[in-house]
């Protein structure tokens, strides 16, 4: 039979710095889940020790969190990249189809956004999606020929 701690009884402040205050924590990190295992591991009860099959469960989990943090930064680093990259089409000239219609639209993009995870480019009030853009070109600046 296996002894569990009970994550309540562990003293957070003791051992472990906290990166913001406790109120605003509102999930465990990898370092949480570690010192959690640690705790159960010197508290354990020394007639019925944790045995390996739930020892190797823990460390399956711990691996499984420490492969999704990474892969968080990793999409971090990603969507960066991606604004970074769309964000050299501002100045340039885009044309895409508005929806409904059979005429395409082109206009000067301002900016670039992100919302739910969706980008856009910025043409006047309008956010187009990205998806729906057609082409893209340079600006050509239109020169006076005074005389």
């Amino acid at each position: 039979m296996t002894s569990w701690v009970d994550i309540t009884t562990v003293n957070h402040h003791s051992t472990y710095n906290h990166t913001k205050p406790a109120e605003q924590k509102n999930s465990l990190g990898k370092d949480d889940f570690l010192r959690i295992l640690v705790t159960q591991l010197a508290n354990q009860d020394p007639g019925s020790p944790l045995q390996d099959k739930d020892f190797i469960a823990q460390m399956a989990t711990f691996s499984s969190l420490e492969q999704m943090t990474n892969l968080n930064k990793a999409f971090e680093k990603f969507a960066n990249h991606q604004i970074n990259q769309y964000s050299s089409s501002i100045g340039k000239i885009i044309t895409w189809m508005p929806d409904g219609s059979t005429t395409p639209v082109s206009g000067e993009v301002i900016g670039v956004t992100v919302q739910d995870g969706n980008y856009f480019y910025l043409v006047g009030e309008e956010k187009i999606a990205i998806e729906k853009v057609t082409e893209i070109r340079q600006k050509i600046e239109e020169t006076s020929n005074n005389g």
